[in-house]
């Protein structure tokens, strides 16, 4: 990367200050002194003054400049190098700042103004957009993918071996910043909000009966000897016809949850994740929830079985995935075209498809910056980052980045001291 090539105004006005003192005290050409104005003041006496207070004006601003950065002529003084000295204050005090202005509600109205569906339509509609993406899945992306399985040479130890670390990482990450229960619950909420939970209610209802259905007499005849052990004597009298009627009831129940928006069962279990969302989000009646959902959520991250069990099953799913973009009759790069191009056909179309993703995406988005304080852990992170940056690294992007500006107060300094002192030595003249 090249540098940012930089101006020296302010060191040249500062020469000029010095040039134009001496031109005026050492010239011999012209009686400057022989030259009077009014109460006693000559030109010279006026060049004079004006130089001197330039060349005042720009030292002081130069010292000031230079004490931001370093220690000027590398003597050490009270009050300079006062970015370096002050690195961990400023750290801490810039993402203060600027999370004052990211407000939740302010983040929150601001994503709600993105068009994403009409984005993502305009992107999945341009071929050359699809294409792009399938070519580095197909290569790029299939190759690297591939290193973390047993296709070829063998898995690449140190490409899993990083992915295991890297999961660690954003494990541990995870167990120290994510409040759990107000996550889980955020999401619960969400999705009661936008009635995922009926439908997800509907398919698990409908998914139990259909296998039900296919396995109606494997279930009899294993619920029978049960129901005849566990009736007492009442056992007797049940048979495999009775509890095949029982099975047969469990089916007609599901479907009628499945279909009836005002089922008994169906309302209370809806209503139960409800209030189970709720007591997770901060009632006084939930702290007992709270804390175990929380406990459960860091011994689960912590537990070195789950976290091998993730890394091997983040590692194999991407090695089949790898294979699946490679091979010649792989299905996932058409089936994923042609997806693309129904997707981005309907979003188009469809106006009220677009609105009502704007509204979940919008509303995803903003309950997960809320209620993970999403806002919060950057300030975190940038203010961990700037501390643990060099200080001359930290100091030298600074200075980078006004430098320009900090030279043009240097020469408005010169400039400013200069008709300073020529005021001053007009108006001691005018008194005089």
């Amino acid at each position: 990367m090249i540098a940012k090539r930089r101006n020296n105004l302010g060191s040249v006005s500062l020469l000029v200050a010095v040039g134009g003192f001496l031109a005026v005290e050492l010239q011999p050409w012209l009686p400057l002194d022989a030259i009077g104005l009014f109460g006693g003041l000559t030109l010279k006496g006026l060049l004079e003054a004006f130089f001197e207070a330039s060349m005042a004006g720009a030292v002081a601003d130069w010292f000031a400049v230079t004490a931001l950065f370093r220690d000027p002529l590398g003597v050490s003084l009270p009050h300079t190098n006062i970015l370096a000295k002050n690195k961990d204050s400023i750290a801490d005090g810039i993402p203060r700042f600027l999370t004052g202005f990211l407000r939740s509600d302010a983040v929150a109205a601001e994503l709600a103004k993105v068009d994403y569906a009409a984005k993502a339509a305009e992107a999945l509609a341009d071929p050359a957009n699809r294409g792009a993406l399938q070519a580095f899945l197909s290569s790029r992306a299939a190759e690297a993918f591939l290193a973390y399985g047993p296709a070829g040479e063998g898995p690449d130890e140190a490409k899993v071996a990083a992915l295991r670390k890297a999961l660690g990482e954003f494990l541990d990450f995870a167990a120290r910043r994510v409040d759990a229960p107000r996550a889980f619950a955020s999401l619960l909420e969400w999705a009661h909000r936008e009635r995922f939970d009926e439908r997800a209610f509907e398919a698990l209802a409908e998914y139990a009966r259909l296998e039900i259905g296919r396995n109606r007499a494997r279930i009899v005849s294993m619920l029978t000897p049960i129901v005849k052990r566990n009736a007492g004597w009442q056992g007797l009298f049940i048979g495999a016809n009775t509890v095949e009627r029982f099975v047969l009831g469990i089916q007609d129940e599901l479907a009628e949850m499945k279909a009836d928006k005002t089922n008994d069962f169906r309302r209370y279990a809806i209503g139960a994740i409800a209030a189970y969302a709720a007591r997770l989000d901060g009632s006084s009646d939930g702290a007992d929830d709270r804390e175990r959902l929380a406990a459960a959520f860091r011994e689960a991250l912590a537990d070195g079985a789950f976290r091998r069990g993730a890394a091997d099953f983040a590692a194999s799913t991407l090695a089949r995935l790898g294979e699946e973009l490679r091979g010649p009759e792989g299905r996932f790069i058409a089936t994923l075209d042609s997806l693309e191009t129904a997707l981005a056909s309907r979003l188009a179309a469809d106006g009220e498809l677009r609105s009502r993703l704007n509204a979940i995406v919008a509303s995803l988005l903003g309950t997960v910056v809320e209620r993970g304080r999403v806002i919060e852990g950057a300030a975190d992170y940038v203010a961990g980052l700037l501390k643990s940056t060099d200080e001359r690294y930290f100091v030298g992007k600074i200075e980078e980045s006004v430098w320009d500006d900090l030279q043009y107060i240097r020469v408005n300094g010169a400039v400013v001291g200069g008709f300073v002192g020529l005021a001053l030595a007009l108006l001691k003249a005018a008194f005089a």
